[in-house]
């Protein structure tokens, strides 16, 4: 599969992808039939290095494969984008890790919950991790799980670290019951006392700075040159423009023939309709061509080698933030003009209503942050975030 093959290849997973939608929430957690066909489609694969089976595309790949499935399951889409984001992670990794997680089954999908939530201490065998996580998307579908701690250390900069930990040894506690992203099944995640091997532990600041065991693995991969702030922001942001379109569509598929009550027209008919689309289809192209641009740059950047400034990354955390806040306005400027029947729960457009506004809840993708980190970058001041 090429870049130019990922939007037919979501595109045609739409039709089961919307049908399960209401269930899927419902279920609260990802469906293992749709866990079946996102893997067939090797969409889980999108971002995994090629050595284990995967596609190693560039971002612009997920980003287009979410949005794509969103426009049927926000939930459904979410998932496909943290699931993938984790198998590009784990490439960053050293190769030790890699083997334990995909020798066996390089399909195996791993969950993450990356707050620092949990304790860590040195131990004659590694590092012993315990405590809960919250927020770890996908977790149903997956054996392993990816979860963040601080290692007790003298440095002056702490010692933040993502540990892989098996499934047999950490529980999920069901405690998903949310408006938003209902179907993501983002429960906690609870550890008693796991130790982890040294290698099996990726060190947060190295990432960030491009010096992971994983960048020398791949050095000839542009994949593994995207800063990983930028990257995790990006397979995030797919599903909110995907809702917006498929919101804008099922808006327009139901005001052709709906009769206002206690009216004379049709909402066909009426002009503050009309203006209201024409400044909604804007919104979204622009978000749209606005990441496209993005992720161009980035694909084009890690081709040439070249490195990212502080400013870039910036843009593209502006980019992202503020570009999930136009999805999100629009999605709720089209609910509102829903009438009655836009609030049953089983709506397509109040579903995504309760998606938008739960991806913007996100610590990542807080618009405001982001926003406030150009404006900082932009004084000369320090960004004032890690996700960058």
């Amino acid at each position: 599969m090429q870049l130019e093959d990922v939007v037919p290849a979501a595109r045609a997973l739409l039709p089961a992808t919307c049908e399960r939608a209401e269930k899927t929430e419902a279920a609260r957690q990802l469906l293992p039939e749709a866990v079946t066909d996102l893997r067939a489609a090797g969409l889980f694969g999108l971002l995994q290095p090629k050595r284990w089976g995967g596609l190693e595309l560039e971002p612009a790949a997920l980003v287009r494969a979410s949005t794509e499935l969103a426009r049927g399951c926000g939930s459904t889409a979410w998932c496909l984008g943290v699931l993938a984001v984790h198998n590009w992670m784990l490439g960053l990794y050293e190769e030790r890790a890699q083997q334990d997680v995909w020798s066996e089954d390089p399909e195996t999908l791993l969950a993450a919950s990356f707050a620092p939530t949990g304790k860590a201490e040195r131990v004659a065998d590694g590092i012993r991790v315990s405590g809960r996580w919250s927020f770890a998307s996908g977790c149903d579908a997956s054996r392993w799980m990816m979860v963040g701690a601080v290692v007790p250390s003298e440095g002056e900069i702490p010692d933040l670290r993502l540990f892989l930990v098996p499934q047999s040894e950490y529980r999920i506690d069901d405690n998903w019951h949310v408006s938003g992203l209902a179907g993501t099944g983002s429960k906690d995640i609870v550890i008693d006392g796991a130790v982890v091997p040294e290698h099996r532990s990726l060190s947060v600041v190295q990432a960030m700075q491009g010096r992971s065991p994983g960048r020398e693995l791949y050095a000839n991969s542009p994949l593994y040159r995207v800063p990983f702030g930028t990257m995790l922001l990006f397979a995030l942001v797919g599903p909110a423009l995907g809702l917006a379109r498929g919101t804008y569509t099922a808006f327009i598929e139901r005001a052709r023939n709906r009769q206002i009550t206690y009216s004379v027209e049709k909402q066909s008919e009426q002009t503050p309709v009309h203006v209201m689309l024409g400044d909604v289809s804007y919104e979204l192209d622009a978000v749209d061509l606005l990441w496209e641009r993005d992720l161009a740059e980035i694909a084009r950047m890690t081709r040439e080698q070249q490195d990212f400034s502080v400013a870039q990354r910036a843009r593209y955390k502006r980019d992202v933030g503020l570009g999930l806040r136009r999805c999100q306005e629009v999605v709720t400027r089209l609910s509102g003009a829903s009438g009655a029947h836009g609030i049953f729960l089983s709506s397509s457009i109040q579903r995504a209503f309760r998606d938008t506004h739960a991806m913007t809840t996100h610590a990542a993708l807080d618009p405001i942050q982001a926003a406030r980190t150009l404006g900082r970058v932009e004084l000369d001041l320090e960004p004032a975030t890690v996700i960058l």
